[in-house]
């Protein structure tokens, strides 16, 4: 009984020496990122881009396949017999035909088709296209990737400066609530002013839980997209937020949307549907195969009479053949070919209408979320003098606690939209030059 308190007492111990070590080890890491940082972490780890980068190497495969269709065939065929000794020779007076039991056969062939109807060539010209096309699909998906790491990270900046105003309000609100009390116990004011001041702290103590909560799931969203652990506490610098300047014309930003890399891509598959519905034609066209082939055989065939020995021979030749019925029966992959071709031709400029609509919907965005840079600091001036403004008449009961807690409402949503202001108008931007596609 005695041994067994001793170790219980010594495994406390143990754990009460061991415990400052588990906490830090426990204890969350923080990183402080740029934007840039944010970016290049991400796309290192994307999922996304895995599957794309797959996709791509898989085009790159099909062309590599299509070429190899063109390199002559080179086979070999071999075999062994060993045929039954219960046949009696063939003989005449001049000369016997014997039985050679042991039958090896072996023949190398080497065939080239030398004309298709183009349709080899149109094949690797049409796999060539989409590998392109795969390749500016990788492009559009890595800058769709780093729209949305942006976006993470920006959501996740905006909260931990709401925050950041949330809490300087909670203090201010606190001291506020505890200068009340001590007036409504000089009798300066009423228990309904106390009432009113407790219910802002509560407001802001709302405010600040919602805030938390959704700077915790945005850092947890960011987290997953970068890789890193989910606990990982990650925080944006802010000198890697600008609201961006340079050529402020609508103009300046339409003339480069067929660069964009979802457009180029549609131009590939276009291309490529041009090249099947050669492909298709081809098969009115008859078909050339030139070919040969090495025997060594024992017996050969062609030796008579048949000797029991290995004879090497060969032969050479030029094949042609026409599938007449194509001519009628193909009409209907010809038509599907064409239609497809008209498909994504279209497609292509519908996407070229598509993207001059979003740059314009993202210019104006971005002006707007410029615009309102100057207009959030002259609202927060104005905020901050509309608070001054109150407390000092409050102080002279010239104003209601009514008024003056308004304004620290008003005050609380200026600081707050000045800290997003900046930060929507570097998102907004970088979604103008990713649509116009310079980004």
């Amino acid at each position: 009984m005695t041994n067994l308190l001793a170790k219980t007492a010594l495994g406390a111990v143990l754990a009460l020496l061991f415990l400052p070590f588990c906490a830090l080890a426990q204890t969350a890491e923080e990183r402080t990122l740029t934007l840039d940082e944010v970016v290049q972490i991400g796309m290192a780890n994307s999922k996304q881009l895995r599957i794309s980068t797959a996709r791509s190497e898989i085009a790159q495969s099909r062309t590599k396949q299509a070429l190899s269709q063109t390199i002559p065939t080179l086979t070999y065929t071999g075999s062994y017999y060993r045929l039954s000794d219960n046949v009696t020779p063939f003989e005449t007076p001049l000369f016997t035909i014997p039985v050679l039991l042991n039958q090896t056969l072996n023949r190398v062939s080497l065939t080239e088709p030398v004309f298709t109807g183009l349709r080899a060539l149109n094949t690797i010209r049409a796999t060539e296209f989409l590998e392109k096309a795969a390749q500016f699909d990788l492009e559009r998906d890595k800058k769709e990737v780093q729209i949305n790491l942006l976006s993470s990270a920006i959501q996740v900046y905006k909260l931990e400066e709401a925050r950041k105003v949330v809490q300087r309000s909670l203090a201010t609100a606190q001291n506020r609530l505890k200068d009340t009390r001590a007036l409504q116990q000089q009798g300066i004011v009423l228990e309904n002013d106390v009432l009113k001041t407790e219910l802002s702290l509560t407001q802001l103590e709302t405010a600040q839980l919602e805030t938390d909560n959704s700077l915790a799931a945005s850092r947890y969203a960011l987290n997953t997209l970068l890789g890193l652990p989910v606990g990982t506490i990650v925080h944006i610098d802010a000198a890697s937020i600008g609201a961006g300047e340079g050529a402020e014309t609508l103009e300046s930003f339409t003339g480069n949307t067929t660069q964009r890399a979802d457009y180029q891509a549609a131009t590939q598959r276009m291309l490529a549907s041009e090249k099947q519905m050669k492909v298709s034609k081809g098969a009115y066209l008859p078909l050339v195969t030139v070919g040969a082939n090495l025997y060594t055989n024992n017996p050969n065939q062609r030796q008579f009479p048949q000797e029991d020995r290995f004879i090497t021979t060969w032969d050479a030749g030029v094949q042609v053949s026409w599938n007449l019925s194509n001519l009628y029966t193909n009409r209907n992959n010809v038509q599907e070919a064409r239609l497809n071709l008209i498909q994504s031709g279209t497609q292509r400029d519908q996407l070229l209408d598509a993207a001059g609509t979003e740059v314009s919907n993202n210019f104006y965005a971005w002006q707007t979320t410029r615009q309102k840079i100057a207009l959030s600091d002259r609202a927060l001036s104005q905020a901050v003098e509309n608070q001054r403004i109150m407390q000092l008449r409050n102080s002279q009961q010239l104003s209601s606690l009514t008024d003056l807690l308004d304004a620290d409402a008003l005050l609380l949503q200026a600081q707050i939209n000045q800290v997003t202001a900046k930060a929507d108008a570097y998102l907004t931007r970088v979604r103008l030059l990713r649509s116009a596609g310079k980004l």
